[in-house]
C-alpha cells in the first residue's frame, strides 16, 4: 500500500483502493482539500481520524503560474486570510472554506484552479482524472442529461451540440471553449493580441457593454478591456472582392453610425 508523508497532516496517508474505501468509511468521505466526495484512489489517514484526499488534489502544487492569470502566481492556502473566514470563489462564484489558491486579485476553489489550468494548458485528457473519476463526455445534445447544466463554464453561454460535460462534478463546457486558443488576433482591437484570462477586475465587454462575472474572456492588460468569448466573431476575411463595386472591400470596425450603401 502506497504511503504519503509529510504533507501538512500530522499522520501519514495511505493509498487507497475501491474496497478499501469502502472498508473505511462505506464508500463516502469528503476530501479535506477541495470538500468534495472522493473516489478512488484516493489517501487517507493512516490513524483513521478521518482525513482523505484526492489522488490529485493531494499532489495539487503549492503555487501555480496560471497562463489566465499573468499579473500574479496563485498561492494555495488552507483558511481564507478574510475575518468572516469564508471566500467567494471568482470562478464558480460559490461561497467556500476549503483549500483554495489565492492571489491579491483572486481566489480560486482548488478544484476549479486545477481545472482551468488544466484547460490554459489544453490538457483535456488530465480534466478527465480530475473530475471525480467521472469521465467528461463528449455527446449531442440531449434534453434529459442537459436539463440540469444549462450553461457553458467557459462563456456562460447556454449548451449546446457536442458538449464536454460532467453532470456529477459541476464543470460543463462547450467543446471549443475547452479548446480556445491562449492568444488571438481580432479587428475589435488590432493594436495588441487578446489573451485568455479571467476578468478579475470585472470588466463590461467593450462590444456588448456587459460585465460577466464568471467564465473567461480575451482581454489586453495594456489597455484595460475585455471581450466576451461570445462577441468576438470568427474572424472574416479582411479584403473581399465584389462585381458590383470596381475596388476591393476592406473589412474595418467603425465606430460610428452609418448607412449601408447596400442595404
Amino acid at each position: 500500500m502506497e504511503e504519503l508523508k509529510n504533507y501538512g497532516h500530522h499522520h501519514s496517508l495511505l493509498l487507497l483502493d475501491e474496497e478499501q474505501l469502502i472498508n473505511n468509511q462505506r464508500g463516502v468521505a469528503d476530501c479535506s482539500k477541495c470538500g468534495e466526495k472522493v473516489s478512488t484512489p484516493c489517501f487517507s489517514c493512516a490513524e483513521y481520524c478521518g482525513f482523505y484526499l484526492h489522488k490529485v488534489c493531494a499532489a495539487a502544487p503549492l503555487e501555480i503560474n496560471h497562463p489566465f492569470h499573468r499579473d500574479h502566481p496563485l498561492v494555495l492556502m488552507q483558511k481564507p486570510p478574510y475575518s468572516f473566514g469564508t471566500y467567494i470563489c471568482d470562478f464558480c462564484d460559490k461561497t467556500c472554506e476549503k483549500f483554495f489558491y489565492h492571489c491579491p486579485d483572486l481566489d480560486f476553489h482548488i478544484k476549479c484552479a486545477l481545472f482551468t489550468f488544466n484547460i490554459a494548458e489544453n490538457n483535456l485528457k488530465e480534466l478527465e482524472h480530475f473530475v471525480c473519476q467521472d469521465p467528461l463526455v463528449s455527446t449531442k445534445n440531449d434534453d434529459e442529461e442537459l436539463e440540469e447544466v444549462r450553461k457553458c463554464f467557459g462563456c456562460w453561454e447556454p449548451l449546446a451540440n457536442y458538449t464536454h460535460f460532467s453532470p456529477y462534478c459541476g464543470f460543463n463546457l462547450h467543446k471549443k471553449c475547452a479548446e480556445l486558443p491562449l492568444e488571438l488576433s481580432n479587428i475589435c482591437h488590432c493594436q495588441h493580441r487578446l489573451v485568455l484570462q479571467f476578468n478579475s477586475e470585472r470588466l463590461s465587454c467593450k462590444i456588448c457593454k456587459l460585465t460577466q462575472k464568471r467564465g473567461f474572456v480575451y482581454g489586453c492588460s495594456s489597455c484595460k478591456l475585455v471581450f466576451h468569448i461570445e462577441c468576438l466573431s470568427p474572424p472574416l476575411d479582411l479584403a473581399i472582392e465584389d462585381e458590383s463595386h470596381q475596388h476591393t472591400f476592406t473589412r474595418l470596425l467603425r465606430r460610428v453610425p452609418y448607412i449601408c450603401d447596400a442595404c
